[in-house]
């Protein structure tokens, strides 16, 4: 029995046995099959993410690059007042330091009473590569005497600041990005990052177990991470690939497409992406990516012109760019930056020297400037025009330069005068203006440079965040009273209208009706009040509706229509008596452009708000040039002006000149039927604005131009072009003659007051004042 019994047991164990070795066999069947899944998983897998990487990275253009919108640039040649310019605060915002006693690096200035140096920054403009360099500019009371180039002590007849950067035009994902070679990246910038970021960079093929474990062993020793495992590769394939949200896969594909990266691209590829690529800060809503936009950004530089300090800075901005940022703490942007410096010399890529100098070295970055968009209406303006040239696609990923008209301290000027202006307007008329009135009430600025049409200046509104309604090129509203200059040039010009006048030719303001359109037609003047005969002079710079209304019928309504065609107005106008006091709707931008042709003695300038687009190549695609055109005989264009000088000087304007503003000015007033729109229109010999109040729905301010409009077109212009040196020029053709302010004749003595009118030398005054036969029913003013 006992054999039998361990004979069965043999056999059993041997069937154990024999089922364990099946069952092994199987579970290594199964984990070989596994694992060729798995490998045949992994490689479609890596396969996957390698085209991926490949497609994306492989492309020539791998980012999209925020088209820029540009100032104009601003000229400093001897005689401007640097003061009136404000060209310190315009210093600030080119990103211009002041270095204190002297200037050593592009970016920097110096000034004291005598002199003010500048070292230039570089700056790509149409055409034209410019390359900083240092200047002396000679200063007397704030006005420029002498500009010195200080490298070749030559004198220089002008110097020219760069454009200011207005706007970008970025796609959803808002990175500011100035793409950049590694070859124009400093070693000392390449360097730096490098050991601090990846020191193993050139040793890894895209993720370091070594790093990993090091990182690992510093979190153990520190209970909390201090140090970071991912490679150079892993964090470009994280922001350029993949989003910033952790998680487990993210990691997983993070180091697989490392791999697939390195396998496929050279560390030089990689890195120059990396340099590119990496966010380095932020500005308001939009980030800081590359070492190029950073350099820019941090040091107003160009990235090759950063010094062994600046490079190291740029470098320990990477583990926490907001925390170290110069902006936000000086010290511990110093801390972190010396923390670098001490391991570029530990690491023996400087010399002792090198290293006890970069850390002397003082940070003074430029004053920041957080808005992402300056002149917010202009820009929106510009868009709108660049809308009709190029697609949306294009703006916001090629990276194009737009150059426009702008003339930023115009700009700011402007801004200022329509917030103070409007809060003094509220503040002042409270009781005349609505109560508890839904909507604010608004203005329109726009200045214009008339000599090339330039738009040097557009306020569309008092607060862009609230309304983004340009008012300036939008809206349609009634010019009033600034249309008559064009029925008084029609009259002035004896080949335009049906009867010759002139300034000096007396016109009944006595009250009259006529039959329009079917309907009984007749002007009441501003004060309700009449006037009798009274010289044409009189009658605009008064404003009389009376007698403007009976001169444009005089020398034919369909003649004052195709004046005003002639001078730039292309919204639709009736030959109706009701035209001559301005009774149809206009933009603003129309009537300041119209104007240009008084300050141009006829000729007229096409508005321009773009001048050069050019692309990052630096190829230009868009050249605007200057459109001039004369439309109209520069004698009663000066016959015009001149009595809207008097329009300054002894009417409706007259109080420019408690504002302050001195020298040559012309303009006219305007207020709309029911005080809907107050105006005012002005211009010097160089510049012309333009400024509108009113509500947007066409509500009562019970204010006219000459005190709703006018003061913030003073405030404006008092700090833009009030030098008062320069005179409208008398062309040819016309001759200053002594004449009797009472009939308007030749003067005498025997008769009243004298005044000095301007004729066209065909149409001079044939009566002596005491010659003049007049109806007595009418009385003579």
């Amino acid at each position: 029995m006992p054999k039998k019994a361990s004979s069965r047991r043999k056999k059993k164990s041997s069937k154990k046995k024999k089922r364990s070795s099946i069952s092994l066999m199987k579970k290594i069947k199964f984990v070989l099959i596994a694992m060729l899944l798995s490998a045949t998983f992994l490689m479609a897998y890596m396969h996957h993410l390698g085209q991926i990487v490949e497609e994306k990275f492989g492309q020539q253009d791998k980012w999209n690059l925020p088209s820029r919108v540009f100032s104009d640039a601003e000229y400093l040649y001897p005689g401007i007042d640097i003061k009136q310019r404000d060209l310190l605060a315009k210093l600030d915002r080119l990103s211009y330091r002041n270095s204190g006693d002297s200037i050593q690096s592009p970016g920097d200035y110096s000034i004291n009473s005598s002199h003010l140096d500048i070292y230039l920054h570089d700056f790509s403009y149409p055409n034209e590569v410019f390359k900083g360099f240092p200047v002396r500019i000679g200063l007397r009371n704030h006005h420029i005497t002498s500009i010195e180039n200080k490298l070749e002590g030559q004198t220089l007849e002008l110097v020219r600041l760069e454009p200011e950067m207005l706007a970008s035009i970025f796609d959803e994902r808002m990175e500011d990005r100035t793409e950049i070679k590694l070859s124009d990246v400093p070693p000392h910038l390449a360097e730096a990052i490098i050991l601090i970021e990846d020191e193993r960079f050139f040793k890894h093929h895209g993720v370091d177990p070594v790093g990993i474990l090091r990182a690992a062993v510093a979190d153990v020793i520190a209970r909390k991470i201090v140090q970071g495992g991912s490679t150079l590769t892993q964090q470009l394939v994280k922001n350029y690939f993949l989003h910033s949200r952790k998680s487990f896969l993210r990691k997983i594909n993070e180091a697989l497409m490392a791999i697939e990266l390195e396998k496929k691209y050279s560390k030089s590829e990689i890195l120059q992406a990396y340099l590119n690529e990496i966010y380095l800060g932020q500005r308001g809503s939009s980030s800081i990516s590359g070492v190029a936009k950073a350099a820019q950004f941090y040091f107003a530089k160009d990235v090759g012109q950063l010094s062994l300090a600046e490079c190291a800075l740029l470098a320990g901005l990477i583990q926490a760019p907001n925390s170290h940022s110069p902006f936000n703490s000086v010290e511990r942007a110093e801390k972190r930056r010396n923390i670098v410096l001490q391991k570029m010399f530990e690491e023996q890529l400087i010399s002792a020297e090198e290293f006890q100098s970069a850390k002397a070295e003082k940070i003074n970055p430029p004053k920041r400037n957080i808005k992402l968009v300056t002149a917010p209406y202009f820009i929106d303006f510009v868009k709108m025009q660049l809308a009709e040239l190029y697609p949306q696609e294009v703006l916001e990923k090629e990276g194009l330069s737009i150059f426009t008209s702008l003339d930023m301290t115009a700009q700011l000027a402007a801004e200022a005068s329509v917030e103070d202006g409007l809060n003094t307007l509220e503040k002042n008329y409270a009781s005349l203006l609505p109560k508890d009135h839904a909507g604010l009430l608004q203005a329109c600025l726009i200045a214009i440079q008339p000599s090339t049409g330039f738009i040097r200046s557009m306020v569309g509104g008092r607060n862009y965040q609230a309304s983004q309604y340009n008012r300036c090129v939008q809206a349609l509203r009634q010019p009033g009273s600034t249309f008559k200059p064009f029925v008084y040039l029609t009259a002035f010009d004896g080949s335009r209208g049906k009867q010759p006048y002139t300034p000096a030719t007396l016109v009944s303001d006595m009250s009259f009706e006529v039959t329009s359109g079917g309907e009984k037609w007749s002007p009441k003047n501003y004060e309700k009040e009449e006037h009798g005969l009274i010289r044409a002079r009189t009658a605009l710079e008064h404003s009389y509706n009376i007698a403007t209304a009976r001169i444009a019928i005089d020398v034919g309504l369909e003649n004052v229509v195709k004046t005003a065609r002639d001078a730039g107005i292309s919204s639709s106008l009736q030959p109706v008596p009701s035209l001559s006091l301005g009774a149809f709707e206009v933009t603003p931008l129309e009537m300041a452009s119209s104007y240009t042709i008084f300050p141009n003695s006829g000729i007229r300038a096409e508005p321009i708000s773009i001048l050069n687009v050019m692309t990052k190549e630096g190829e230009v695609l868009e050249r605007r040039d200057v459109s001039m055109k004369r439309v109209f005989d520069p004698v009663p264009v000066y016959l015009t002006t001149q009595v809207l000088e008097g329009v300054i000087d002894r009417g409706t304007g007259a109080s420019v000149r408690s504002f302050g503003f001195r020298g040559a000015v012309a303009g006219k007033t305007g207020t709309t039927s029911n005080y809907r729109d107050a105006w005012f229109i002005g211009f010097t010999p160089n510049f012309l604005a333009l400024s509108w109040v009113g509500y947007d729905d066409n509500t009562s301010t019970k204010m006219s131009g000459a005190r709703a409009a006018l003061p913030l077109w003073a405030s404006f212009m008092k700090q833009v072009a009030n030098d008062g040196t320069q005179t409208f020029t008398i062309p040819a053709g016309v001759s200053l003659v002594k004449i009797d302010t009472r009939t308007g004749g030749i003067y005498k003595r025997k008769c009243g007051d004298v005044f000095v009118e301007a004729f066209a030398d065909n149409n001079l005054p044939a009566q002596d004042c005491d010659e003049f036969q007049l109806d007595s029913e009418v009385e003579l003013h």
